[in-house]
């Protein structure tokens, strides 16, 4: 008996590390999936003519509306900016070229570089709004869609949370550069969601950006992997099954790059942090740890937060849903106007 107790102890101890790497793939799986549809984003979506999607609807179609503020919907049109041009930017040193949208109006204003989230593109509502709202304000800007999403080259068909895509967004400024003739220190950076965490991996790694603002962002990446199995209905232990997994399958470290390293090494640069109390996606302890860690190591005044209640309510199919996550330019439309557009004046012009 002891024998037979020792060899399925042996067998328990050896099929382990196989179990946990199984459950870590399929974790994995989940968490850096791609969607290069956009969630019918482009079917609907263009700079001259656009509105913020929610399950496929339109807002500005939508039934029902609750704390969309300004009217937005039905001004929507002020954001829209046509006479923009199609590129393709090469990303230096690999086989990937970004598809992006730009709008140059005035060679003496800065560029700002806007970053999607994740299974996003440049077609989506979160990105065309603010940068719709800084072309209104005579900004030239740029929205394109990060490797293996949208209309950019596919790779893997996998995210790697910023730990790759920061190298997108490092191209596309050495395009504005040598393409558009545009100066140093006169480039912003805007992320939303996953591309405020990708903004913020970029800002610490590339000190040629002055400003970054940042909407819904993830400071600490193992925290999100846990948050968003708990979403999804998943035991959150798994988290760190699936970093292994992504090590092994992919050679991917989701965990190497840290958003919160741009906090720690600000220094007289410029960070606007943006969070909605409510947002189940992105909870605002992100947002919360990357301010506070800022202002301990940015000089003071270079570091702004802006935190409050946000949510939409809209109708799909008879059925009223709601939705908080990255909604502060919806529910605060003309104050989040505001304060963007003063933030890059004040920080590149």
């Amino acid at each position: 008996m002891r024998k037979d107790l020792l060899s399925i102890g042996l067998m328990i101890i050896f099929l382990l590390p196989y179990g946990y790497y199984f459950a870590g793939v399929q974790v994995y799986d989940i968490v850096a999936a791609t969607d290069t549809e956009c969630n019918g984003n482009f079917e609907q979506n263009s700079p001259d003519e656009f509105a913020p999607l929610r399950e496929r609807v339109p807002l500005n179609l939508a039934t029902y509306q609750e704390n969309i503020t300004s009217n937005i919907m039905e001004n929507i049109s002020q954001y829209w900016w046509p006479g923009y041009h199609s590129a393709s930017i090469e990303v230096e040193g690999e086989d990937l070229l970004l598809s992006a949208w730009y709008l140059k109006q005035d060679e003496s204003m800065p560029w700002v570089i806007f970053v999607h989230g994740l299974r996003g593109c440049k077609a989506g509502g979160s990105i065309l709004l603010p940068s719709g709202m800084l072309a209104k304000a005579g900004f030239n800007i740029v929205v394109f869609d990060l490797r293996d999403h949208g209309q950019s080259s596919i790779e893997d068909n996998r995210v790697s949370a910023g730990q790759k895509e920061w190298m997108d967004v490092r191209a596309v400024y050495d395009w504005l550069l040598s393409e558009h003739g545009a100066e140093e220190g006169k480039i912003g950076l805007f992320g939303t969601s996953m591309g405020a965490g990708t903004a913020a991996i970029t800002f610490s790694q590339d000190k040629r950006f002055n400003s970054v603002w940042l909407d819904s962002g993830f400071s600490d990446m193992q925290k999100i992997i846990e948050e968003e199995l708990e979403y999804q209905g998943l035991p959150t232990f798994l988290g760190g099954a699936g970093v292994f997994a992504g090590k092994i399958k992919t050679g991917e470290n989701l965990v190497k790059l840290s958003p919160l390293s741009a906090a720690t090494e600000i220094g007289d640069r410029h960070m606007y942090v943006v969070h909605g109390n409510q947002d189940p996606r992105v909870k605002v302890h992100h947002g919360i740890s990357m301010c506070e860690e800022a202002q301990t190591h940015g000089l003071e005044g270079h570091v702004e937060c802006w935190f409050s209640d946000s949510q939409i309510v809209f109708d799909v199919i008879g059925e009223n849903q709601t939705d908080e996550h990255a909604t502060m330019m919806l529910t605060h439309t003309d104050l989040y106007e505001q304060r963007l557009v003063d933030f890059f004046n004040e920080t590149l012009v």
